[in-house]
C-alpha cells in the first residue's frame, strides 16, 4: 500500500470511526453488540476481558451485570482494539441501520439479507456507486450515512475503496 493510500485509509480504521461517534450511537452500538446473534462469542469474551481490566472487576462480574450496565461500560471503553471496534460497528449497523444498508445495497444490485451482504462483493462501478451514495444522502440522516460508508471501507477497502474519494 502506498503511503498516500495508507494515509487516506487512516480515517477508516474502525477504532478511529468508533471514537468519532457520539455517546448515543456508542451506547446503541454497545447494546447491539451484546444482543446481536451476529457477534461471535470469542468477540464477546474479548470485550468482557477488556472491560474487566478497565473497571477492575472480575470477568464473571461483567458477565452477570445487567445488559444496560455492560453496554454502558463498553460504550465508554475507548482503549479497545480495531477488531473489537469493527465488531461494534458491524453490530450497530445490522441491528439499528438496516434500512440504510438495504437501500444502498439494493441500489447497487448487491445481494443481501436484511443489509447483510450475501457472498462475495466486487467493487461497484464508480458511476453507480456515486449515484447510490447521492440517493442515500438524500433519503437518510447524513451522519448515519457517513458512518455506514466509513464502516464499509473499514471492513473491505478493496471492494469499497472508491468511497474514500467520494466521501472527500
Amino acid at each position: 500500500m502506498s503511503d498516500e493510500r495508507g494515509a487516506a485509509l487512516d480515517r477508516f480504521r474502525p477504532l478511529r470511526i468508533w471514537r468519532s461517534l457520539d455517546k448515543d450511537r456508542k451506547l446503541k452500538a454497545a447494546t447491539a453488540f451484546w444482543k446481536s446473534e451476529s457477534v461471535k462469542e470469542e468477540d464477546r469474551a474479548v470485550a468482557v476481558a477488556e472491560i474487566a481490566k478497565a473497571v477492575r472487576f472480575r470477568p464473571q462480574s461483567i458477565l452477570t451485570a445487567p445488559a444496560a450496565k455492560r453496554a454502558a461500560w463498553l460504550a465508554g471503553h475507548g482503549a479497545m482494539s480495531n477488531h473489537l471496534a469493527g465488531t461494534l460497528l458491524f453490530a450497530y449497523h445490522l441491528e439499528t441501520q438496516v434500512p440504510i444498508l438495504s437501500r444502498f445495497l439494493d441500489l447497487l444490485g448487491v445481494p443481501h439479507e436484511n443489509g447483510r451482504i450475501s457472498g462475495e462483493t466486487k467493487a461497484p462501478e464508480r458511476g453507480t456507486l456515486e449515484e447510490a451514495v447521492g440517493t442515500i444522502f438524500r433519503e437518510f440522516d447524513s451522519r448515519d450515512v457517513i458512518l455506514y460508508l466509513e464502516t464499509l471501507v473499514s471492513q473491505d477497502d478493496e471492494a469499497w475503496g472508491a468511497l474514500v474519494e467520494i466521501l472527500d
